[in-house]
């Protein structure tokens, strides 16, 4: 049985994808996260849909996207036949996620190397047993 709730508050939300609410507003008023409904009193609900693309938002930026790229891909998911460019739109994220890949896999063979070389000196320390 899934125990995860069905609605959010802005509070809520904001815990469970660790932001703070400002931000969830913010991405509002930038058009990445559509505005939830309202209660009768004007309190926000966010539903299982914003959560997913709050947290989307998020793994894209960890990647180094920027908000306005961002928007731009998440309106190509929403309605891929608004513009010829999606399909190259999102081949541009491949890309830069491949060139990332690669940069990161250089980086850890570098920092292997480094801690190798590291062990071989500390071999030779006075202290070293």
């Amino acid at each position: 049985m899934d125990s995860s709730p069905t609605t959010f508050t802005t509070s809520e939300l904001a815990i469970a994808a660790d932001v703070g609410s400002q931000t969830l507003r913010y991405y509002e008023r930038r058009g990445l996260l559509p505005e939830p409904p309202r209660t009768r009193g004007g309190h926000r609900i966010y539903g299982p849909q914003h959560l997913e693309r709050l947290l989307l938002i998020q793994q894209i930026q960890r990647l180094g996207f920027h908000l306005e790229e961002i928007h731009g891909l998440l309106k190509v998911r929403e309605d891929p036949c608004e513009s010829t460019e999606a399909p190259r739109l999102v081949e541009k994220f491949i890309d830069r996620i491949d060139r990332k890949a690669e940069d990161l896999s250089a980086m850890r063979v570098a920092l292997a190397r480094i801690k190798e070389q590291a062990l071989a000196e500390l071999q030779k320390c006075p202290d070293a047993d």
